[in-house]
């Protein structure tokens, strides 16, 4: 049970990795953080494997769901806000 847990870590790793990559890349082309076709599809595939395998959908989904707001929080740490943008340009002012 242990090894399968720190493998889940590992993955989870993995995955957040992946996931700011992709929102510098977003962020690089000026696309929002949030790709509702593709998490859509992903649903898809993962409801089909939890039947498939016999998995709870419901767990599956919830599961889902908490990979889904991590990586549109990673991404979304890298850009920028009106706010942050506001307090450069302050602080550029103020250097002159």
């Amino acid at each position: 049970m242990d090894e399968v847990t720190l493998e889940m870590i590992n993955l989870l790793k993995a995955r957040t990795d992946i996931a700011k990559q992709i929102g510098e890349v977003k962020k690089s082309i000026g696309k929002g953080v949030a790709d509702e076709e593709r998490e859509e599809n992903l649903r898809k595939k993962i409801m089909k494997v939890s039947q498939e395998i016999e998995l709870d959908e419901t767990l599956a989904s919830k599961f889902l769901n908490f990979l889904l707001n991590e990586s549109i929080k990673v991404q979304s740490e890298n850009k920028q806000t009106h706010l942050s943008i506001f307090l450069k340009a302050k602080s550029l002012e103020q250097e002159g």
